[in-house]
């Protein structure tokens, strides 16, 4: 029989340190699919690598969970990290479709209730689709999910009025500097989260905003948008950051590279220039800035993982909303359960009521032909009475399999003679 298996991290399970050693970048995601679905035992894979959590999704054999851990600590991407098993997360079956489902419902985000996981989680599906790892149980199992976290946000108020990250950062410079006014925000990758971190800062009082990506014009296409609402912005090249560090007094980091694009040297040549506080801000994973920089006096650096404590306050006021969340997840992993269930014993219903029709047609044919002397009418009255015989035997049997009796196919293909396929075997 074969089971769900699910193996990863989170911003539950690991620190930020550990996370950007252990993520997936986009361009690696093909491979890492490929390298999952070789596992022996595995039918089929999908992976959800996000800034906050790296967690292999896997469909195979009862050994397979224990296969993949050993693999995945040996793989060259996630083997960097020493340690590493010390924060990876197991669950199996009824427990991975529900941690799903809570990812995708917002449940299981570092903002409560926020809609861009299930953009990731879409993400994730289409990839294991078009690399050929993701099969009819991932898929069914990934868009169940995210028709779940649909829900989640259409019949509760799980994502009105929650703390965003960018509602945290305004938290913090507000802690550091008191009022946002007149204050310049430097932003280094010209991504959406960077953006919403910023527009937060804007929205809250900083006049102006410098964005820095590598492309140009996408830093352009940033700065526009800032523009048309109002903020002071300007693009600047990638190369024109450093010295721009000394005009900012909030840094929002967040690209997608492998290094450090932010050093100590670098924040504190700028320290030198500026003589008042800096507060660095690194949503990236892996991060963006080194973190020695906060040793530097008057420098504040923060980065996801401290962002996460403050948003942490604001799940404490929400706890209806999760209950009526929790709920909906429990009904949609019974379903999703059921569907697996029937899924799975399909094979061994169609087989059983073959089997079930040959032995009786067999006996029916060697009793009527020791009762020659029976009417056509008599005889009709027989092959009757072996149907009913053979249906009434059968319906306990084949209802409990139709109603969730998944677990119990194998013990009934071993005792009416089934193979593995569903098929009979030979005598």
């Amino acid at each position: 029989m074969s089971h769900l298996h699910l193996l990863g991290l989170n911003h539950k399970t690991a620190p930020v340190e550990v996370r950007e050693r252990f993520a997936v970048p986009a361009a690696h995601l093909g491979h890492a699919l490929s390298y999952v679905k070789a596992v022996p035992g595995i039918k089929e894979a999908a992976i959800i690598s996000t800034c906050n959590r790296v967690e292999i999704y896997a469909f195979g054999d009862a050994k397979a969970g224990a296969k993949l851990r050993d693999s995945m600590i040996s793989y060259h991407p996630f083997g960097a990290a020493r340690g590493l098993e010390n924060h990876l997360h197991y669950s199996q079956d009824e427990s991975a479709a529900r941690h799903l489902f809570e990812v995708s419902s917002g449940l299981d985000s570092l903002v409560l209730g926020e809609a861009e996981i299930l953009g990731q989680v879409k993400i994730a599906l289409e990839s294991a689709k078009n690399h050929g790892a993701a099969g009819a149980v991932l898929d069914e199992l990934l868009r169940r999910s995210i028709a779940c976290g649909k829900r989640a946000r259409s019949e509760t108020g799980i994502s009105r009025g929650a703390l965003s990250v960018g509602a945290a950062a305004v938290e913090l410079a507000k802690q550091i500097f008191g009022s946002l006014k007149g204050h310049t925000v430097l932003i280094l990758g010209a991504g959406k989260m960077s953006g919403r971190v910023a527009q937060c800062l804007v929205s809250s009082g900083a006049h102006r905003v410098l964005v820095a990506n590598r492309t140009l014009e996408r830093a352009q296409e940033l700065a526009r948008e800032f523009n048309d609402e109002g903020a002071g912005a300007e693009a600047v090249g990638w190369d024109e950051f450093p010295e721009k560090l000394a005009q900012a007094d909030i840094v929002i980091a967040s690209t997608r590279a492998p290094h450090y694009v932010v050093t100590r040297e670098q924040i504190a040549l700028a320290s030198k220039k500026r003589r008042r506080s800096l507060l660095l801000i690194d949503i990236a994973v892996p991060r963006d800035i080194e973190p020695t920089c906060n040793e530097i006096s008057d420098v504040f650096l923060f980065d996801i993982d401290d962002l996460q404590r403050v948003v942490e306050e604001g799940r404490k006021s929400r706890a209806n909303e999760i209950l009526r969340v929790e709920n909906i997840i429990s009904q949609e992993v019974s379903a999703w359960t059921k569907w697996l269930g029937a899924s799975d014993v399909q094979p061994v219903m169609a087989s059983l009521a073959r089997r079930t029709a040959q032995i009786r047609d067999a006996e029916t044919e060697i009793a009527l032909a020791k009762l020659s002397h029976l009417s056509d009418k008599d005889r009709a009255q027989v092959e009757a009475l072996a149907r009913a015989l053979a249906g009434k035997l059968m319906h306990a049997p084949l209802s409990h399999l139709r109603n969730g009796g998944a677990g119990d196919g194998d013990a009934l293909r071993r005792a009416f003679g089934l193979d593995a396929a569903g098929g009979e075997t030979e005598n």
